[in-house]
């Protein structure tokens, strides 16, 4: 195919956007050469070349994510300067990025409209407005979830329709779409392209990026092909064949997609009876036997990639797995290891790699034994190995030094493929192993595999595309709602047939004939989940339980003025809590705040003493706590110092500060005034108790109710994924720390009202220690385990009253401490427990 500049002929479309000599360098490496691409209204122009070639950069160049060092973009035949994807989404430029980067513990309607929120007022969330347009553009797609659906609770098809909607409700005029079929069947598929072809009806210019060439030669009206950072062709789709784009790409003709590697089935490896897991895996009976390839072919789902994990020992399982003869109940991945079973995941980035390691170290992670001596790790033996991986495998760039976060999709891939070629094994587990992977990068890992079951391996593989099945495989195992109900040899279907199998259309009796001879294929529907809020209110009535086990055993500390009086207690520590809980939910770490307190504090009793009005001390304080939590960001931010590191330094200079000011002395403050804010009351109410509740209100109303607020929770949900949307996360994460601190510094002027000026003490670590306890307590009572200010306070209130109720049952005031330790750690125990995470928290 030859290089074909397309001068726009009279009678083409406009050209929407364009991107002109582009020229991108990382460093003294660039990785664009020149490149141009134009893109039409009503048009569908398909951008393809292997891993390394550029497509991911070029894209993002368009988006503004890349800075050009030479060249331009164009937007509407008027260049444009683009500061970051903000300014491209302005100009109606949208991205659907290939791993459908979405906020998981949001709402569906939160991550269609973040970075571009509808508001009331230009503050308050235009909740019924959003929902409604995200019902109508879901329904266009054909997406079978709602507005108020939680994203990590979506199949990876149901992600991808929410990616495509959230771009589609900014009636785009640039729809860019990478890889959105990557972990699609072929009936999953089917829906993204007629979302394609609607949205050429509609005039949008449609850039598709896909491995999956069939999809480029019967959905691209233009195909561009990049080859090492450079355009080595563009011309129209009709009439182009797979070979030809194949050529194209890789600067020859390729040799069978599908090498013939020659290898004969043995006795059985892997036998697997009456396997459960979860709600997914019913009833699954399979065997695989050495020198033999099988495939699991079923729709999302089915139960098919939970197969998998159960095998690996990472879902807990029921029924019989024999491995070679031998009895096996795998407790963990790394018993599975130690089997000899191997395992490529279907989500690499979060479950197979480490980013910030190198390739070398990836490679080489699940054999460290065969490369060490005496427990020391033989470098030189690593890099040998990384190195014979990498030249085996095709992996760009070819240096093993590499971080592994730098390369492409494909080319992790094939570093997830290469760790378990280095180690060997009996049993390899294979899901998804060539999505985001060209089509040479295919080749080599089918040859590989076949390798494998020519050395006597069992190979079990995953995919969601039918035709690698076929292709690849000695037998299919057809799986229905985590059951197997047929087997088709190889060469007895095609994929048009397979899908129809899968989707269970058309089923006959001689597929039901390869149903399980025990009915397993007619097993009893899995049971009901419970609801969500079902299981979160376990949280809360243990806590319940814990505060009237205290009350049977003194029922005077909540009765009468011991309410109150635990009220009272509890107003500083809950501002601190929802200071906390501010910084925690947008993905800081605040270990500053009890130290800011006990500062402000001491700083408000000097003043009070110095004759400074009560208004002017309670502002003073406000804003001194918010210049530190500027400074807090700051350093966090410009210096890019871990939150964590940022607070703990300011944590020690603020408690050396304090000390300065009250020279290791109590400082009292006793004017009437003051202590009204600690100490008086409104009616029946402790003015400290209104003062806290009102406060807290308006964060926890702010918080979930505000365009502010709903980025600050995407930030902390998942920062990345706030940063393509066009959201200046560094601005939140300032905001966040600025916020805390003035809670703080709040929090500590009712703290020296309520104690009738400053103790001498240092409190800092007690009061950091009771908010954390509550931060994480209230994280367990939320939708989704995230750090929520309402619940943070009433985490703190929980708190408060079990340290009330255990001293009013003749516990020492000596034990709190140890008391609020250990709610701390059971509070985290739950969020880990539950989750498996600590919510947004990143230390390090």
């Amino acid at each position: 195919m030859s290089e074909v500049l397309d001068p726009e002929p009279t009678g083409e479309a406009a050209v929407v956007a364009a991107v002109r000599g582009a020229v991108v360098r990382f460093g003294p490496t660039t990785v664009l050469h020149g490149v141009d691409l134009e893109l039409r209204a009503g048009e569908v122009h398909a951008l393809v070349g292997q891993n390394g070639a550029g497509k991911s950069t070029l894209v993002k160049a368009l988006m503004g994510v890349n800075p050009l060092a030479a060249g331009h973009v164009e937007v509407a035949g008027s260049r444009v300067d683009l500061a970051g994807p903000e300014d491209a989404r302005r100009l109606g430029l949208e991205i659907v990025y290939q791993d459908q980067p979405l906020a998981p513990r949001l709402t569906v309607a939160d991550n269609m409209f973040l970075g571009r929120e509808r508001v009331h007022a230009g503050v308050v969330l235009d909740r019924a407005g959003m929902n409604r347009r995200a019902r109508q553009v879901l329904e266009r797609v054909g997406a079978d979830c709602g507005p108020d659906d939680v994203v990590g609770d979506l199949t990876p098809t149901q992600r991808v329709q929410v990616s495509i909607a959230a771009a589609l409700a900014a009636e785009p005029r640039v729809l860019v779409l990478d890889e959105p079929t990557a972990a699609l069947g072929a009936a999953e598929s089917a829906s993204v392209f007629d979302l394609i072809r609607a949205a050429r009806t509609d005039g949008v210019a449609v850039l598709y990026i896909s491995h999956r060439l069939h999809e480029i030669t019967s959905l691209a009206d233009r195909v561009t092909v990049l080859r090492d950072g450079r355009r080595t062709s563009v011309a129209p789709a009709a009439g182009l064949s797979t070979q030809d784009i194949i050529s194209a790409m890789v600067g020859r003709d390729l040799e069978a997609l599908f090498p013939d590697v020659p290898h004969s089935p043995g006795e059985p490896v892997l036998e697997v009876r009456h396997l459960r897991s979860g709600e997914l895996v019913r009833d699954m009976d399979l065997s695989v036997r050495a020198g033999e390839i099988v495939g699991l072919a079923g729709l999302v789902g089915s139960g098919a990639s939970e197969t998998l994990l159960a095998l690996f020992g990472d879902r807990r399982a029921g029924g019989e797995v024999r491995l070679a003869g031998a009895a096996v109940s795998p407790s963990g991945p790394r018993a599975a290891v130690r089997h000899g079973i191997a395992l490529v995941p279907e989500e690499r980035r979060t479950e197979a790699l480490f980013p910030g390691l190198s390739v070398a170290t990836n490679l080489t992670a699940s054999s460290l034994e065969a490369h060490a001596r005496g427990g020391v790790l033989s470098r030189q033996q690593e890099r040998r190995t990384a190195e014979d991986l990498v030249e085996r495998l095709g992996i760009v760039p070819r240096s093993p030094a590499q971080d592994v976060a730098t390369l492409s999709g494909g080319n992790q891939q094939k570093v997830v493929v290469g760790r378990w070629l280095a180690r060997g094994g009996q049993l390899y587990l294979v899901d998804e192993p060539t999505a985001g992977v060209d089509v040479a990068a295919k080749a080599e890992i089918y040859r590989h595999l076949g390798e494998l079951a020519a050395g006597g391996a069992a190979v079990l593989v995953v995919s969601s595309d039918f035709e690698e099945l076929i292709g690849l495989c000695d037998r299919i195992l057809v799986v229905r709602d985590g059951v197997v109900v047929e087997e088709i040899g190889r060469g007895e279907v095609d994929e048009e047939g397979l899908t129809a199998r899968a989707a269970g259309a058309g089923t006959t009796e001689d597929s039901a004939a390869h149903s399980t001879s025990d009915g397993s294929a007619d097993a009893p529907p899995p049971p009901a989940r419970r609801p969500a809020w079902l299981r979160q209110a376990g949280v809360a009535v243990a806590m319940l339980a814990v505060v009237a086990a205290l009350v049977a055993g003194s029922p005077g500390f909540l009765l009468s003025s011991g309410f109150w009086d635990v009220l009272r207690q509890a107003g500083t520590p809950m501002l601190l809590a929802t200071a906390l809980a501010v910084a925690l939910g947008s993905g800081a770490f605040d270990l500053s705040i009890g130290a800011v307190a006990q500062l402000t504090a001491t700083l408000s009793a000097v003043l009070v003493v110095a004759g400074v009005p009560t208004p002017l001390v309670l502002v003073a304080g406000i804003a001194a706590g918010a210049v530190i939590g500027a400074v807090n960001g700051g350093v966090t931010v410009l210096l890019r110092v871990p939150s964590f590191v940022a607070t703990l330094g300011m944590l020690f200079l603020l408690v050396g500060i304090a000390l300065g000011i009250n020279g290791g002395l109590a400082v009292p403050a006793e004017t009437r005034s003051f202590l009204l804010l600690g100490q008086g009351f409104v009616g029946p109410v402790p003015a400290i108790v209104l003062t806290a509740v009102l406060v807290i209100a308006v964060v926890a109303l702010g918080w979930r109710y505000t365009s502010v607020g709903l980025r600050l929770r995407a930030i902390g949900d998942d920062e990345r994924t706030t940063r393509l949307r066009g959201v200046r996360t560094g601005w939140g994460t300032v905001t966040a720390l600025v916020l805390s601190g003035a809670l703080s510094g709040l929090a500590g002027v009712l703290l020296a009202s309520y104690s009738s000026g400053a103790t001498a003490r240092d409190v800092s670590l007690e009061l950091l220690v009771t908010a954390l306890a509550a931060a994480f307590l209230g994280s367990a009572l939320t939708r989704t385990f995230l750090f929520d200010p309402a619940t943070a306070a009433a985490g703190s209130l929980f708190v408060t009253a079990t340290g009330a109720g255990l001293i009013a049952n003749g516990l020492s005031d000596e034990w709190l401490g140890g008391v609020q330790g250990v709610v701390l750690l059971l509070a985290v125990l739950v969020a880990v427990a539950r989750k498996r995470a600590l919510g947004q928290v990143v230390i390090f």
